[in-house]
């Protein structure tokens, strides 16, 4: 029985030595000019998983913390009411994912790339 403590104990271990060698190449990794992330989840006509995306894609955001995408958009492809209804009660939920029409999406790449020039 000792044996699998010190099996579970050492696998810890291991686990907490590569999570604080990735924090440090992160801190190194970063950017002068921090740039605001975002992640785009395109939904298109009916799509019948959309509220899993939209989810999965907020927890993953919540996972990866600060160095995660700092906004989720909810790419309006053509989608259905039904589904539009959908993606807004998702929306709400989650203070960094929106709702955007494709008018909208282009929009917010071009003030992006306003930072690049």
């Amino acid at each position: 029985m000792i044996y699998i403590y010190i099996c579970l104990l050492a696998f810890f271990a291991v686990i907490g030595v590569c999570e604080s060698l990735r924090g440090i190449v992160r801190i190194f990794t970063k950017s002068k000019d921090d740039r605001e992330i975002i992640l785009i989840e395109p939904i298109c006509n009916k799509q019948e998983d959309a509220e899993y995306l939209l989810r999965s894609a907020a927890q993953k955001v919540k996972w990866m913390g600060k160095n995660g995408p700092d906004r989720v958009i909810c790419l309006d492809c053509n989608m259905d009411e039904e589904t539009k209804k959908l993606c807004e009660m998702v929306c709400r939920d989650y203070s960094f994912m929106e709702l955007c029409s494709k008018d909208d999406m282009f929009e917010i790449l071009d003030n992006a790339c306003g930072l690049c020039r």
